[in-house]
């Protein structure tokens, strides 16, 4: 034991002991627990001993460095119960200030991932649209995907003797780029390297460009923008639609749904009901298709049915096992059906040859004049027995000159534009086409009814013919009914063959193609 009125400082183990004073009266000890931040006392009287007073405890801890965070009242309830002869044990008598904890590292998304929950976006008027949901934002390469926060420390603390204490450092977060992200060290940025969405999914970061949706494109799923891939391995539901920028596959029927596809698309079928569309920069592969409009930057390949539809391609059009019946179809490189037409000579209108993007630009210039015209002779009618001065009341006389105003002006924007669409049509040139074939091919019948429109010569069908070839008559009348030739050998092809057999102009045998 050491010597009466000395006071020791002991080197840490397990707790580590601030001080341990004897005297002839009493044997006062206090250790720091619990990371020093809890000062706890023990007080034993020795015989016939005479307690420390309050005052004098104070002085003794004060000396050792407890000061302010002493509990004054707890050190009178120690010294109370020491004078009543109770010999005190680990009681606590101060508190510091515990260091609070960290904060780790944490990303801060600046796009929308498709681990976030799904948003409705209101319009103008605070209509919300269900079937279209906010669930992920398209990054393109280079793109911001977000702050990746390094990890922050705690605020310091203080002992119960006012020695501080070091905050504990956050954990740095664990995040890994994984295909399609780039992660920046330097400036603590994620960013996109290809074209997609963003998933976080186990602090892996990639950027997907494919778009999966597992059942049918519902209310659940909503309508799909997407700069990469979709596949849909359900149906997509009536009134729903697709944008994707890659292409699109779904493996069910489409409804009365609008589809526009930056690449190829290939669906089971689609049903448009008359309202739905297909467009698409790529080729077309389906089963069926029925009352829909399709414009295809490529080749239709139908397996079954082209049924009341307008199929327009810059392709080929095929459907060499089953029918075109109804509506019209319209291809560069040739159309091909088993059957062409239906037995009941319902109308259908097969066109190839023909470079529908031009054709349609074409047609709606002529129709913008006819209709500009249509409508500045109806007001030149309507303005011919107009005369203000006419009309004896004066509120008469301004309300018709009011009238002949806005007939005017209404007739100077028509002449402009009237104007404009003339001058497009002067414009208007037809670009050479070098895959052009206007070649159409029944593979077993070319039924009644059908009319076939090949270059600038058009023909409907008044007798069921076939299986046959038809190709364009570039020097004569009449289309060319032929042996039924692949639709890669071309109406070219077969005209100069034509002409070197030396047959003459519009008196090709048609027996050929009984």
């Amino acid at each position: 034991m050491p010597p009466p009125g000395k006071t020791h400082r002991p080197a840490e183990i397990g707790v580590k002991v601030l001080l341990d004073k004897t005297t002839p009266c009493y044997h006062f000890s206090a250790t720091l627990q619990n990371n020093q931040v809890e000062c706890r006392a023990s007080l034993k009287i020795l015989d016939s001993g005479k307690p420390p007073a309050p005052r004098e405890l104070i002085t003794i801890l004060n000396q050792a460095g407890v000061t302010e965070s002493l509990d004054l009242e707890r050190l009178a309830i120690f010294c109370a119960e020491a004078a009543r002869g109770t010999n005190q044990s680990d009681v606590l008598l101060a508190t510091g200030t515990p260091p609070s904890a960290g904060i780790d590292g944490w990303f801060e998304a600046a796009v929308r991932t498709t681990s976030d929950e799904a948003e409705f976006n209101r319009d103008e008027k605070g209509n919300i649209d269900f079937r279209t949901r906010d669930s992920f934002t398209n990054v393109e390469p280079g793109d911001l995907i977000g702050i990746i926060h390094p990890p922050r420390a705690g605020t310091p603390g203080l002992t119960a003797h006012g020695q501080p204490i070091e905050p504990r450092m956050g954990i740095p977060l664990d995040i890994r780029a994984g295909e399609g992200a780039r992660l920046d060290p330097d400036q603590g940025k994620a960013f996109a390297t290809r074209a997609g969405r963003v998933i976080l999914e186990n602090n892996v970061l990639t950027v997907s460009e494919q778009l999966i949706v597992p059942g049918d494109l519902d209310l659940e799923t909503g309508n799909i923008d997407f700069n990469g891939f979709v596949e849909v391995r359900g149906d997509v539901l009536d009134g729903f639609h697709i944008k994707a920028a890659k292409g699109i596959k779904v493996a069910g029927n489409v409804g009365a749904c609008r589809l526009e596809s930056g690449g190829p698309v290939e669906i089971g079928s689609a049903s448009g009901k008359g309202k739905g569309e297909i467009r698409c920069q790529g080729p077309l592969k389906t089963r069926y298709l029925n009352e829909v409009l399709v414009e295809c930057r490529g080749d239709v390949t139908v397996s079954h049915e082209i049924r009341n539809a307008t199929v327009k391609a810059t392709g080929r059009i095929m459907v060499p096992r089953g029918t075109i019946f109804g509506g019209e179809t319209v291809a560069l490189e040739g159309v091909e059906a088993r059957h062409l037409g239906s037995v009941s000579g319902h109308r259908t209108i097969v066109t190839a040859g023909v470079y529908f993007p031009e054709e349609d630009r074409l047609n709606h210039l002529l129709y913008r004049l006819k209709s500009t015209g249509s409508q500045i002779q109806r007001i030149d009618d309507t303005l011919g027995p107009l005369d203000p001065g006419k009309q004896k009341l004066q509120a008469l006389r301004e309300a018709l000159q009011l009238r002949i105003d806005i007939l005017t002006e209404r007739k100077q924007k028509l002449l402009a534009e009237k104007e404009t669409v003339k001058k497009e049509l002067d414009r208007f040139k037809p670009q050479e086409h070098p895959t052009a074939n206007p070649k159409i091919n029944a593979g077993a019948s070319l039924r009644e009814g059908v009319i076939l429109k090949l270059g600038d010569q058009v023909e409907e069908i008044q007798i069921e013919r076939g299986p046959v070839s038809v190709i364009a008559n570039h020097t004569g009348d009449g289309l060319h009914y032929l042996k039924l030739t692949p639709l890669k050998v071309s109406a070219e092809k077969l005209e100069a063959e034509l002409e070197e057999k030396g047959i003459e102009t519009g008196k090709i045998d048609r027996e050929n193609a009984q």
